[in-house]
């Protein structure tokens, strides 16, 4: 949707700690803050896009309450047309490596179970266990990633592509938790702390929503070590992953959610 001036889209970026969305300030045109306790929603333009950002801190409750004011926050005039949360992420399959990159589809959270009232892993407000972006929308932002990175603008990166997110209050540090959780769900591909959350609270919000994560570390008993060596390598090229979809944003097929998750949008 655009605003006022006839143009652009509003994208609220999200990640758990600011080395997540790089060195941000840099990129923004008429930055702007507000303050909601201790959270601060910065705000700005880049090129002819409406940004709203912040770092929401680690967790799902943290993750949750930073994109419900990102969203809040936005002028009636001026709601936000996609909500992406990116950052890294522990490997759970044998073939991801460092550096590649992982778009969300689907979400889980590994640690929802309200069972025996409904099955392992259900989200009771949408009684689906797993959230998918809308079909075009996972298409599109595949196909960017793509195309910035056989242009060299995501030199550094690895692989590109999608698979199962596992989201959950929990930093997976140890080879015996990891097998755990994927002899539950095979196809699990990365573990994270934020990335479900964030996105139902947009299924629930109905705004369209990805999750973008790049392997930091192997979920296994290096994980410690490797996470905090590979944060700080990674600051200085976040920003590279968000702009490769600012930059192709106007050709988004951005619709409104679907209300049930499965990404059928509306």
């Amino acid at each position: 949707m655009a605003d006022g001036t006839g143009s652009g889209r509003h994208i609220a970026l999200l990640g758990a700690m600011p080395e997540e969305v790089g060195a941000f300030r840099s990129h923004l045109s008429d930055p702007g803050e507000q303050q909601h306790g201790d959270l601060t929603l910065h705000r700005g333009r880049v090129g002819p896009h409406r940004v709203s950002l912040a770092w929401s801190g680690w967790g799902k409750v943290a993750a949750a309450r930073a994109a419900t004011r990102l969203l809040a926050a936005a002028e009636a005039s001026d709601p936000v047309d996609l909500l992406l949360f990116t950052g890294v992420a522990g490997g759970a399959a044998p073939q991801l490596r460092q550096w590649d990159v992982l778009l969300a589809d689907p979400a889980i959270q590994h640690d929802m179970d309200a069972s025996p009232l409904v099955p392992r892993f259900t989200l009771p407000p949408l009684n689906i266990d797993r959230l998918h972006p809308t079909g075009p929308l996972r298409d599109w932002a595949l196909r960017s990633l793509q195309q910035a990175a056989a242009a060299g603008a995501l030199d550094g990166f690895g692989t590109i592509r999608s698979g199962l997110v596992g989201t959950g209050d929990r930093f997976i540090a140890a080879r015996s938790s990891l097998d755990r959780l994927r002899e539950d769900l095979p196809d699990l591909q990365a573990v994270e702390m934020e990335g479900a959350a964030v996105a139902q609270v947009a299924v629930q919000e109905g705004v369209p929503w990805l999750v973008v994560r790049v392997i930091s570390d192997g979920a296994d008993d290096g994980a410690a070590a490797s996470f905090s060596d590979f944060v700080a390598a990674y600051d200085a090229r976040a920003w590279r992953i968000i702009e490769a979809l600012l930059q192709r944003l106007d050709a988004a097929p951005l619709r409104q959610e679907s209300a049930d998750g499965t990404g059928r949008g509306a």
